[in-house]
């Protein structure tokens, strides 16, 4: 008999100690993600991720968000939609049917955002883009799409504005990607410079994956302006600069905050110097250099402001799910989102009722392969266009 109790006792002790961790184990909040770690828009959606993972493990570290009185750590899905719209479509798809996400970051490429948001739109799922530049994205009446960026309007503004002004530039060429970004970009370009007084003798758009420049770089050489705009990635940029040099092009470069980085220069070297590009972040706070010797540490490389735009957004969900007191009502959550009173370590973010956070904008200058902040330029005050 005692021999049975003692056999119990055992049982019931292992038993109780087997289930202990399912009772004790903190909750979890899925965020969804649409981020391309490979294909064309692959620096940046590997760039953005690595900002905003590092939010998701230094909130997880101090013990997560707190929703409802309860804690929930946060569990981050992505998935790689190669900056391709079907697979962006897709992608949304299983982080809503299968992942039953209540929240997407993303996307990165425009098109793939506004694919993106015709779901969300639909069933009612917030999403924030930390990237996307199309003026379409927050021009559509929308009310479950919010971004953190710049849009397209915003870096024209930005650009003509310096290029006019300061720099006493009135002819330009814009050379971009045929997607919606660079279409969006080359219409918001053409306007607000000849609003200016400006001209734009050419405008040239390339597909993706192109690696050949010379073509629409002659044409730009050929009609003699006063500026290029670039409105490029990384993988082109880089190129787009190089070859430049290479054809002896004369004219001012100007191009977007993805050509001023590590990877740019290591292609294209001292191609790009003197370059100017707009620029999404300020002179460094202490918040920012702390989270930039830490990714420095982590990555190995230099911390730019697209990682930075992912922590911040990041945090800007996280925020928003406190605030909502819930992580499955998606009603909730969005109005949360709108309310939105954030300070991160690259802007402080609000959203206006389209969804478009302001942005302050500056404008850097290439020197040496790195980057000197040149001015903020005040985008909100009498710009060419309505912004």
């Amino acid at each position: 008999m005692e021999k049975f109790l003692l056999k119990l006792l055992a049982i019931f002790c292992l038993s109780f100690f087997l289930a202990l961790p399912e009772a004790s184990a903190q909750k979890v909040v899925k965020i969804g993600s649409l981020m391309p770690t490979s294909g064309a828009a692959a620096h940046l959606g590997k760039t953005c991720l690595n900002g905003a993972m590092s939010a998701v493990e230094e909130i997880n570290a101090k013990g997560g968000i707190t929703v409802a009185g309860e804690k929930y750590k946060i569990e981050l899905i992505n998935y790689d939609d190669k900056c391709v719209a079907k697979d962006a479509v897709s992608a949304t798809e299983r982080l809503l049917r299968q992942d039953r996400v209540p929240i997407i970051l993303g996307a990165i490429c425009s098109h793939c955002t506004l694919a993106a948001m015709e779901i969300t739109e639909k069933e009612k799922i917030p999403i924030l883009t930390p990237i996307s530049a199309s003026v379409k994205i927050t021009s559509m009446g929308y009310k479950y799409i919010f971004r953190t960026w710049s849009n397209a309007a915003i870096q024209a503004e930005t650009m003509t504005r310096f290029a006019v002004q300061d720099l006493k530039l009135k002819n330009a060429a814009f050379i971009g990607r045929n997607d919606a970004w660079s279409r969006s970009a080359a219409e918001e370009f053409k306007k607000r410079l000849e609003k200016r007084g400006g001209k734009l003798l050419l405008t040239e758009f390339y597909e993706h994956g192109t690696t050949d420049f010379y073509p629409q770089l002659t044409k730009a050489k050929n009609a003699n302006p006063d500026f290029i705009y670039f409105c490029a990635l990384t993988e082109d940029g880089a190129l787009l600069f190089k070859q430049s040099h290479e054809l002896g092009v004369k004219a001012k470069l100007l191009g977007t905050d993805e050509m001023g980085n590590e990877q740019v220069f290591r292609v294209a070297g001292d191609a790009g110097e003197g370059a100017y590009l707009y620029w999404t972040e300020g002179p460094k706070k202490p918040k920012s250099l702390e989270f930039e010797q830490r990714y420095k540490k982590k990555y190995g490389i230099d911390s730019i402001p697209i990682d930075k735009g992912g922590y911040d957004a990041l945090y800007i969900l996280a925020n928003a799910l406190e605030r909502a007191g819930t992580v499955t009502d998606s009603h909730k959550i969005r109005e949360a989102l709108t309310k939105t009173d954030f300070e991160g370590i690259r802007q402080r973010y609000s959203f206006a009722e389209n969804g478009q956070a302001k942005i302050d904008m500056w404008v850097v200058r290439i020197e040496k392969q790195k980057i000197k902040f040149v001015k903020p330029i005040p985008v909100y005050e009498s710009p060419a266009e309505p912004l």
